[in-house]
C-alpha cells in the first residue's frame, strides 16, 4: 500500500512540475511578445517600416527623439510607447555607474526568533546585545567590550621533602592551596573588527590575585593587584587589493607566546610588536622587542618595583598549510640578552643566547602530529669567586606529540627529549633551558611534574607550568647547567557530551645526565640514576550551563600523583609519593 501511495504521489508530483513548467515558459513568452507587439504596432505610425527590431524596442536617447507628428492621433500613442523598453534601459548601465547602496539607519539592530526587533539593553547579560560587549556601537563606529573573568581554586597538595637535604630551611610537607584571580579587561576599538578590521584598538587587563598558603617553602596570605595588559594597536598598511592582508604594530605591556606549545618563550613585557599577514592569511609574520621584568615572588605578575635589564627579540614566520593542508609550522629566532650585576664586586655577569628552530602543528590525513625541534647557542657567565667566569652554551630539544582521533575518544602519545650536561664543571655548557617556557602538554597544569612549581630548597628542580629540569629559581636567568631530561606520555581525551569532557595522562620521567649540578642556592644537587619519577593524573571538565556555544560557567576537578624513582630519590632523599589535588570554578562575562 506504501509503495501505491508513494507511485501515485510521485505522480502527482511529475505532474504538477511539468504543469507548472508549462506555465512559466507561455507566461514568459507572453511577457516578451505583448510590449513587442503593441510596440510595433504604434511605433509604426510614426517611424519608417524598414526600422530594425532593436529600433523598434528601444527609443532613442531624449534629447534626440524626434518631434511628435503633427496628426491629431499619433502623440497619444508615441508617448505611452516608450515607457516599458525605459526601464530595461536603465537596467543595462554599465557597473561602474550603479548608485553604491548608502548606510541603512539601524543597522546593528536585532531581531528575536519571532521577527520583532529587541530594543532592551541589560548591561549583566552577555546572552544577548550588549554594548558593552561590542554588539552595538558606543558612538559612530567606536565600539567598547568590558570582560571580566574569575576563578577560585582550591588545591590540596603534598610536596616532595627536601627536609634532609637542607636541614635548616622552612619546609611544608603538606599545603591547602587557595587562589582567587578577579580578572577585569576593557577595548575601544573602530570599527566592529566582524567585517572591518580594526585599525585602532586601545586594550587594557588587570587582575587581583589572592593566594592563601603557597607552596612547600612559604606560606600566609597575599593579596595583589596587576596590570598585565595594557597596549594600542595600530593598523599601519595592507599588502594586497583584494584581500585582508593586514600590517599592525602593537606598542606597550602585552603578553607574547612565541610557539604553538610555548616551549621557549611565554611571558609578558613592556615593548613593541610588528604583526601581519599574506596571502589570505597563510602566510603571518611577527617581530618583538620585550623588555622583561623580575615577577612577583607570589603571584607570579610582573614587579615594576624591581630593576631588570632582561630584553628579548623574537622574529616568528608562520606557514599554514605547509606542505599538506591542514598541518601548519612556525619558525622562530630568540634573541635573549639578560646580564646580571654581581652586587658583591660590582661584576655583570652576562647572557646572551640565540634560540633557533620549528615547531609544528595539524593534521596528517587523520593523524593530529605536533613535532618541534630548537637549538640553542651563545654564551654565558657564571659567577665564581664573586667575578663572572664565561661559558659557551650549545643545547637543543626535540619534541613530538602525536593523537589519533576516534569518534569521542581522542588517544595520545608524546615524548621529549632535552639535552643534559654531561660535564657540570667544564666551560661549556650542554643542558637546555628556555627563556620563560608555560606548556600546556603532558596534563599541563594538571600534571603534578609539569604543572607543580617543584622546590628543592630556595630553588626549583622544575618551575610551574614546565618540564625543563633547569634547577633555578622563579627570577634567575636560564641555566644550562642541568641533568636534561626524558619524558614519555600516553594519554586519551574523552569528551561525553557537550557538557563533560575528560583527560587521563601517564608520565614516566628520566634524567638524561647524571652528577652533581649546581643549583640556585649554592648547594648542589646529586643525581646518581638517571630514572626520574612516574605519574598519573586525570582531569574532568564540566559545563553545567550550556547557552549555545559559550563556556560561561567552567567547573574543573583534577588529581595527580608522582612517585620519585632513584634519580628522584637521590636529589630528595625521600621515595615518599606526592600528590595533589583540585577545583576549579571559572565564571566569564
Amino acid at each position: 500500500m506504501t509503495d501505491e501511495r508513494g507511485f501515485e504521489a510521485r505522480g502527482v508530483g511529475y505532474f504538477l512540475s511539468v504543469f507548472a513548467v508549462c506555465c512559466l515558459s507561455s507566461g514568459l513568452f507572453g511577457q516578451a511578445q505583448t510590449p513587442t507587439a503593441a510596440s510595433s504596432a504604434d511605433v509604426a505610425a510614426a517611424v519608417p517600416t524598414d526600422s530594425s527590431t532593436v529600433a523598434q524596442a528601444t527609443p532613442p536617447p531624449a534629447d534626440k527623439q524626434a518631434p511628435p507628428s503633427p496628426a491629431p492621433t499619433a502623440p497619444a500613442p508615441v508617448a505611452a510607447a516608450p515607457a516599458a523598453p525605459a526601464a530595461r534601459a536603465a537596467d543595462a548601465k554599465p557597473p561602474d555607474e550603479i548608485v553604491p547602496v548608502k548606510g541603512v539607519k539601524g543597522r546593528w539592530g536585532t531581531f528575536n526568533l519571532a521577527g520583532h526587533p529587541e530594543y532592551t539593553f541589560n548591561p549583566f547579560d552577555p546572552y544577548h546585545q550588549n554594548t558593552l560587549k561590542a554588539d552595538y556601537p558606543m558612538a559612530g563606529d567606536w565600539f567598547i567590550q568590558v570582560n571580566a573573568l574569575n576563578t577560585d581554586v582550591y588545591k590540596s597538595r603534598s610536596n616532595l621533602d627536601f627536609s634532609k637535604v637542607f636541614p635548616g630551611a622552612k619546609f611544608n610537607s603538606h599545603n591547602n592551596f587557595f587562589n582567587e584571580n578577579v580578572f577585569y579587561g576593557i577595548e575601544l576599538r573602530h570599527h566592529a573588527d566582524v567585517f572591518v578590521p580594526s585599525n585602532f584598538k586601545l586594550h587594557l587587563d588587570g587582575v587581583f590575585d589572592h593566594k592563601q598558603d603557597v607552596n612547600a617553602v612559604n606560606s600566609g596570605d597575599f593579596n595583589n593587584n596587576h596590570i598585565f595588559d595594557a597596549f594600542v594597536d595600530i593598523h599601519l598598511f595592507d599588502a594586497g587589493q583584494s584581500n585582508f592582508d593586514l600590517t599592525f604594530l602593537r606598542a606597550g605591556i602585552f603578553a607574547f607566546q612565541s610557539d604553538f606549545h610555548g616551549l621557549i618563550f611565554n611571558d609578558e613585557g613592556l615593548g613593541g610588536r610588528i604583526f601581519g599577514e599574506f596571502l589570505k592569511n597563510r602566510l603571518r609574520y611577527d617581530v618583538v622587542y620585550l623588555k622583561l621584568f623580575q615577577k612577583d615572588a607570589v603571584s607570579g605578575f610582573i614587579d615594576f618595583s624591581k630593576a631588570s635589564r632582561h630584553q628579548v627579540g623574537i622574529t616568528r614566520f608562520t606557514w599554514e598549510d605547509f606542505l599538506v593542508k591542514g598541518w601548519n609550522s612556525e619558525w622562530t629566532v630568540h634573541f635573549n640578552y639578560d646580564p646580571r650585576d654581581i652586587k658583591a664586586t660590582g661584576h655583570i655577569a652576562g647572557l646572551n643566547t640565540v634560540y633557533f628552530g620549528n615547531t609544528m602543528n595539524g593534521h596528517l590525513g587523520r593523524w593530529i602530529f605536533n613535532p618541534a625541534v630548537y637549538g640553542v647557542a651563545g654564551k654565558a657567565d657564571h659567577v665564581v669567586a664573586g667575578a663572572p667566569v664565561r661559558h659557551d652554551v650549545l643545547a637543543w630539544m626535540g619534541l613530538a606529540d602525536l593523537e589519533y582521533p576516534l569518534d569521542y575518544v581522542k588517544f595520545r602519545l608524546g615524548y621529549t627529549y632535552v639535552s643534559g650536561d654531561s660535564n657540570p664543571n667544564d666551560t661549556t655548557d650542554h643542558g637546555f633551558d628556555s627563556i620563560s617556557d608555560a606548556v600546556q602538554l603532558f596534563g599541563g597544569p594538571i600534571s603534578y611534574f609539569v604543572g607543580e612549581d617543584i622546590k628543592f630548597g630556595a630553588g626549583d628542580l622544575v618551575r610551574a607550568n614546565s618540564f625543563y629540569p633547569s634547577l633555578r629559581a622563579g627570577n634567575a636567568p636560564a641555566n644550562y647547567v642541568n641533568p636534561g631530561l626524558q619524558l614519555m606520555n600516553a594519554g586519551m581525551d574523552v569528551t561525553f557530551s557537550p557538557r563533560i569532557q575528560m583527560a587521563l595522562n601517564a608520565n614516566y620521567t628520566r634524567f638524561n645526565e647524571t652528577g652533581s649540578f649546581p643549583t640556585a642556592t649554592g648547594t648542589n644537587a646529586n643525581i646518581l640514576h638517571k630514572d626520574g619519577g612516574i605519574e598519573g593524573n586525570a582531569f574532568i571538565r564540566i559545563k553545567p550551563f550550556l547557552h549555545q556555544i559559550n563556556q560561561n560557567v567552567v567547573l574543573d576537578l583534577g588529581v595527580s600523583a608522582l612517585h620519585p624513582l632513584q634519580g628522584m630519590q637521590d636529589m630528595f632523599q625521600t621515595d615518599k609519593t606526592v600528590y595533589s589535588t583540585f577545583v576549579a570554578l571559572r565564571l566569564v562575562y
